[in-house]
């Protein structure tokens, strides 16, 4: 069945009749401009997996530099 302009633009106003949570919209947004999977940890698990590269967003900051234990000099001369 063909629509008419006055009932394309009626059925593409329905679509977006219903207003978004707002927790929802920044989580899509996040989403979206990180190229992060949207859904649960275990999905992006799931997305990372299958890709081969990252689907969640990271820890921030520079990882710890692990101390190496000091050891009594072992070349001796």
């Amino acid at each position: 069945m063909e629509l008419d302009n006055a009932g394309r633009q009626m059925a593409y106003r329905e679509l977006f009749r219903d207003e978004l949570e707002q927790g929802l919209v920044d989580d899509i947004r996040r989403a979206t401009n990180g190229n992060f999977a949207l859904g649960n940890e275990r999905f992006a698990a799931q997305i990372s997996a299958a890709v081969g590269r990252r689907a969640a967003p990271g820890k921030p900051g520079r990882p710890r530099k692990i101390e190496e234990p000091k050891s009594s000099n072992l070349i001796l001369a």
